[in-house]
This record gives C-alpha cells, structure tokens and sequence, in this order.
C-alpha cells in the first residue's frame, strides 16, 4: 500500500487526467490542476483528492479503505472546512458523525441564447467587480469564499455587482474556473433581497461567460430552493445531483 502524501503544487498539472475524471463539479479540481486557484492535492498513487481552497473536496481514482480513512482524518482534523463531493459509494464509508445530504448540478444549454438581463429597479446600477467593490462586499458567497488572493481573481475571474448609491446589494462572479467551463456564485445583501437583482447579476454573469466561449455551470445544495430557482429561471437545465459529506 502506498503512503498518502501532499502533492508539490509545482506538480499540480500531473494530475489533470484525474481532475477531468471527477463526475461532478470538475471545474474546481481543474482550476488547481491549471494554476488558476488554489488547495491541496493528497494521493497514494491510486486515487487522489482535490481539495479545493473553497473546502470544496473530490475523490478520483481507485480509492480503497485507507484512502477514505485519510480523507475522514482530514475532516476530522479541523483545520480547514472539508465537504466531500462523493457519489453513493463513497458516501457509505462515512456513518455517524458525519452529515450526508445532497448538492445539485446545472449547465446552460449549448444551443440556448444568453438570457435577457432584467431592468434593474430605479437607484440601481450594474457595476463590474473591481478592488474597490470587493472590499465592500460582505456575504457567504463572495470571491473570498473561493479566490485566495483578490489580485488572482481580478486576473483569472470576472464577477458583476448591483448597486445602490455606491453600496453592494447583489453580485454575481466566477467561482471558479477550469477546463472550458466558469461556476457561477450569487448572493444578495438580505436588506435588498425579493427585487430581482441576483436574477440581473446572474444574468449579465452568464452572459459573460457565454460571450467569452466558456460554459456557465450553477450548483447548490438540495435545500437552496432560491438558488435552484434561479438557475432554472435562467436557462440553466439540472445534469447531476451527489451526496456532500462533512462534520
């Protein structure tokens, strides 16, 4: 049995096969493999787990029971946040004192127009993400949560943020991006919520996207019916669903 060891991150590209091997969320794996983002790669030669800096974590590759057994150390270890992406198999190894649920999977059809962009409410404005704007945005699903560095992401990513007198309201960006395709985040501030602005963020993102020849994914967990809902709304169709387990 091979040992379970940290992979150099100047090594990171070796892995690329096993990045494109991942069934779902691929794109998060694949922006390590490229250099765009950062995380950690572990293998024993076997398999290997991505885990992305988002805590975002994926299994490729023949994983055995000491592999999975590393992977729960890691977890339970504490460090740093760790959600396994995993389809039912994997899932079974992880019992009590793990949480199981679901996070579902969508594209946006190849053949389908970019969507509209909705008007936006009068006092609005439409504002591409630059420095000053990210140092004002405050939420769970910001560039923070999956881009180290705000200089990586202004180079390697794009996001568009709706404001209100110069305040962040709704924005919408790449939550990462590797292969041909861009994950798209949205979030909106609650006091500006139930105004259509994360539906014009996301549009005016995918749209981008589009326009830049890559392929817009969305995900979220099973209970994100708002998030579904939008993504639906959009044009985004659902591929996949898998099980997320963490502590």
């Amino acid at each position: 049995m091979s040992a379970f060891v940290k992979v150099p991150a100047d090594k990171y590209a070796e892995y690329t096969a096993f990045a494109q091997a991942v069934p779902f969320g691929r794109v998060y794996p694949l922006s390590m493999t490229e250099g765009r983002q950062s995380g950690d790669i572990f293998t024993d030669g076997r398999a290997v787990l991505f885990w992305h800096y988002c805590g975002f974590a994926y299994i490729s590759g023949e994983a055995d029971d000491a592999f999975i057994d590393e992977v729960k150390k890691l977890m339970q270890n504490g460090e740093r946040r760790l959600v396994l992406f995993a389809d039912e198999k994997t899932a079974g190894y992880f019992g009590e004192g793990f949480d199981i649920s679901r996070r579902l999977f969508f594209e946006y059809p190849e053949d389908k127009p970019a969507p509209a962009l909705p008007p936006l409410p009068e006092g609005f404005d439409m504002r591409l993400m630059f420095g000053d704007i990210i140092s004002h945005i405050e939420g769970r699903i910001t560039p923070a949560f999956s881009w180290e560095d705000p200089a990586n992401f202004i180079s390697q990513g794009v996001g568009f943020c709706v404001t209100h007198s110069g305040k962040p309201c709704a924005w919408s960006f790449s939550a990462a991006v590797g292969g041909d395709e861009t994950d798209i985040g949205v979030e909106t501030d609650e006091n500006f919520r139930r105004q259509g602005l994360s539906h014009a963020a996301a549009a005016m993102m995918t749209a981008c996207v589009l326009e830049h020849g890559r392929k817009p994914v969305w995900a979220c967990h099973e209970g994100n019916k708002a998030s579904a809902g939008l993504a639906e709304k959009l044009g985004f169709v659902k591929t996949a669903e898998c099980f997320t387990v963490h502590i």
